[in-house]
């Protein structure tokens, strides 16, 4: 029977995660802040007195008190302006750190996952491309997803081999398409002992990316 071992890595925040945390953050204070300062709004054109009925006090200048009105106003506008374009600013500098390809959250996540890894995805979908087996020190390959027009190798997907020879070769090949595309395939192995775990992560870690860890039996 199958057991996952060693596959969930602790998951801790990076630098980078850390940083959108509090950029994020610093947004809904403002967006609160703003909120609450801002107030009822005031009746169309700016100026709403306490009372109709109230009495004007003597000397009070209705139009002057319209247009300081009005210029509060404008500065309250100015200035939100002001620290939104700020805000655009900083997330655009840390999408660029980060090498998102926008400004959403999909794009962070994905992106930080390419930090994590240290390379991007060759292929978006099904990024998987072997089940290498490890068992008991007998080496074994069966590729498992899709390969790219582009990577000419020997075996092709549902391919099986323990041949050595054809491993290397076929790994070869992968690690040439990786460097040309600056990417990283995943790969998922199966292993039977200590010594196996070992051996094989050595081996296929110069080449691939972690996806998943199984052991098998009891050795």
């Amino acid at each position: 029977m199958e057991s996952e071992s060693r596959s969930s890595w602790p998951l801790t925040l990076s630098f980078v995660e850390v940083l959108l945390l509090l950029v994020f953050a610093v947004m809904m204070v403002y967006v609160a802040d703003n909120v609450e300062s801002k107030g009822p709004e005031p009746a169309e054109g700016g100026f709403e007195p306490k009372s109709q009925s109230a009495a004007v006090p003597p000397g009070f200048d209705m139009a002057t008190a319209k247009n300081s009105a009005d210029n509060k106003n404008e500065e309250k506008n100015s200035a939100l302006e002001k620290r939104v374009n700020d805000m655009a600013v900083l997330v655009n500098e840390l999408k660029l750190m980060v090498g998102a390809k926008a400004s959403t959250k999909e794009s962070f996540q994905e992106a930080i996952d390419n930090l994590k890894r240290g390379y991007v995805l060759c292929q978006k979908e099904s990024n998987t491309l072997i089940e290498a087996s490890m068992l008991n020190g007998v080496e074994s390959v069966q590729v498992i997803g899709e390969i790219p027009r582009d990577l000419e190798v020997s075996l092709t997907k549902g391919n099986e081999t323990s041949d050595l020879d054809e491993i290397v070769s076929f790994t070869q090949e992968v690690y040439q398409y990786e460097k040309a595309h600056n990417c990283r395939f995943n790969y998922r192995l199966k292993y039977a002992t200590d010594n196996d775990y070992r051996k094989a992560r050595e081996t296929f870690e110069k080449y691939f990316y972690p996806e998943k860890m199984i052991r098998i039996g009891t050795g």
